[in-house]
């Protein structure tokens, strides 16, 4: 009986942790997928390769402004760094999908990094006539060398020093630009307002011309009078607004046969 007593009360605590765990079970379900022993380690192997590319990061990030400091670029003036980090909790993707391994792992902590260094610019926009500041944000930074295509407009190396150059004559290029710019269009509206005064029958209006170099074409803008029955004049204009004839198209010509022609040129000549 007292056998009895102790047998019944082993299978009470059977039963009773045989609900936990079913409770549990159901928990971890409505929860998520419970990871395999493998799949704890991609995530352990994950968290550990994000904590060391944020502190590998960290050192570059810091090697890069120490490098531009040296070479003459102001903080807040030449660039800016806005490289940080952070400890963060998502959920994450590991595994792949082509084996079937891959898999959500929840609520996963790591370091993040956001943020980095970018130099300062400015660039001229033709369509709205003003210079605007730009960010630039993409280069590579080895060897104590600088690669920046935005700058350099190729994909060559170049000491930080040099780099600074590029940056400071990028922004004065700007300035140049524009200046550029709206004495070439004083020099048309200049050239426009002559012409109409003059030739109030046409009608006189820039455009976009094209010349060819052997193969290659190069646009340029001109002012053009186009009559009614077809004839036009396009003109060549300086920034001063004088202007000379670029093309002239003689619609009257252009119908006439042989005869015609000869005739008309005959008749030039008398």
């Amino acid at each position: 009986m007292f056998g009895d007593a102790r047998n019944s009360s082993y299978i009470y605590g059977i039963e009773i942790r045989k609900k936990t765990i079913k409770v549990m079970l159901q928990l971890d379900l409505f929860e998520g997928v419970i990871l395999s022993q493998e799949q704890q380690e991609k995530v352990a192997r994950f968290k550990e390769d994000k904590n060391k590319n944020a502190k590998n990061s960290q050192l570059k990030n810091q090697q890069i402004e120490g490098a531009l400091v040296e070479a003459g670029f102001v903080k807040g003036v030449d660039f800016e760094n806005t490289f940080g980090t952070k400890v963060v909790t998502r959920d994450v993707e590991l595994g792949y999908s082509f084996n079937d391994t891959n898999f959500t792992a929840q609520d996963v902590t790591y370091t993040s990094t956001f943020g980095g260094v970018s130099f300062l610019s400015k660039r001229y926009s033709k369509e709205n006539d003003v210079i605007n500041d730009t960010v630039i944000k993409y280069f590579d930074f080895e060897g104590g060398k600088f690669e920046c295509s935005s700058l350099t407009g190729n994909y060559r190396k170049i000491k930080p020093t040099t780099l600074l150059t590029k940056l400071q004559e990028q922004r004065e290029q700007a300035e140049i630009d524009m200046k550029t710019t709206r004495e070439r269009n004083n020099g048309f509206n200049l050239a426009l307002n002559d012409l109409k005064t003059k030739f109030p029958a046409a009608n006189i209006f820039t455009f976009t011309d094209y010349d060819n170099y052997g193969r290659n074409f190069h646009s340029i803008n001109r002012i053009k009078a186009q009559f009614e029955n077809g004839s036009y004049v396009t003109f060549n204009v300086s920034n001063d607004g004088s202007y000379k004839i670029a093309k002239k198209y003689d619609a009257a010509i252009v119908g006439l046969d042989s005869n015609e022609i000869m005739e008309f040129f005959t008749n030039q000549n008398k």
